[in-house]
């Protein structure tokens, strides 16, 4: 059943990437609507889906794993960091280029796909436990992932420059702290307005993987699967970090449904969000495009090959 999920997942990732390909190439879509839609992504509809995430998954019994939750995911996004700067090394990444595979290692499909796959294995909880990991990354994409997409662009860029609070203080942070505030002293929503958060929220993913489909479709065979690197990459990514960082999830999480999930977040491919912040902040939107494409094609056999060795 889960493989069946995963796969139905793959399919409609691939179909609405197609529909931002030829958009493009029958120019309804060109480069100033991209950057447009870019930034309602990035500062509307992705801060939507933080906090009805949280209205919609923080209650009831999964309280009490919550403190145990979160600790898990900044764990995660703590030691990724790290791992991803020794790849980057180990591939001799360009100095131009390392920002974007760091930020290509750390930030994973932990949503489009993370849910539907947590959903499959574990039901409902299982859903639970994969919004409190997509809060957390978003808390890290907005500031990390910020200051990864400044990183080797200006030598004259001291560290406080880059992470300024201009930069910092944005949608995305503001609505996950909102969103802690409103669960914490159990704040009651209307029914309205979570309703509409959800609608808004709901347009991030097919949005997002249409722009991809867009970053693609300027791209030739050739760009697309050319280069030894990324293909390297892919592996050390989709097979490497997960099987190594298993034997420290078995070590210090005993709650079995906690370690599978924190897995299965480590197992999944480049987030679509790497092409929006390529956009955003002037990256090479053809490499992150290339990451998403190729890790999500690959995963569609390593997060099973994954799950079959580890769990």
């Amino acid at each position: 059943m889960s493989i069946t999920i995963l796969f139905m997942q793959m399919v409609k990732l691939f179909l609405i990437m197609c529909i931002g390909y030829t958009l493009y190439k029958i120019n309804i879509i060109d480069d100033h609507t991209k950057a447009h839609v870019t930034k309602i992504i990035l500062y509307v509809t992705t801060p939507a889906l933080i906090v009805h995430s949280f209205i919609d998954n923080m209650s009831g019994e999964e309280r009490k794993i919550l403190i145990e939750l979160f600790a898990t995911a900044m764990a995660l996004y703590i030691i990724l960091p790290v791992i991803a700067v020794i790849i980057a090394l180990i591939l001799r990444i360009k100095k131009c280029e390392r920002g974007m595979y760091i930020f290509m290692t750390v930030f994973a499909n932990v949503g489009f796909m993370g849910f539907p796959v947590t959903e499959a294995l574990f039901g409902s909880v299982g859903v639970f436990y994969a919004a409190v990991f997509n809060c957390v990354f978003n808390l890290f994409l907005y500031t990390l992932g910020v200051m990864l997409m400044y990183y080797g662009t200006d030598e004259n860029n001291s560290f406080k420059d880059i992470i300024n609070g201009k930069r910092i203080l944005n949608p995305g942070v503001i609505c996950c702290f909102v969103s802690v505030i409103i669960f914490a002293f159990n704040m009651p929503v209307p029914k309205v307005l979570d309703e509409v958060l959800a609608s808004v929220g709901s347009l991030t993913s097919p949005l997002a993987m249409m722009l991809v489909g867009a970053s693609l479709a300027v791209m030739n065979v050739k760009e697309l699967f050319g280069g030894v690197r990324i293909y390297l990459f892919t592996a050390l990514k989709q097979i490497g970090i997960p099987l190594l960082l298993w034997p420290l999830i078995r070590l210090f999480i005993q709650n079995d449904m906690l370690a599978s999930v924190t897995l299965l977040m480590a197992s999944m491919p480049v987030a679509n969000t790497a092409v929006l912040f390529a956009t955003e902040y002037k990256k090479d939107e053809k490499l992150a495009a290339r990451g998403i494409f190729i890790t999500t094609v690959v995963s569609l056999i390593t997060i099973p090959f994954v799950v079959y060795i580890c769990l």
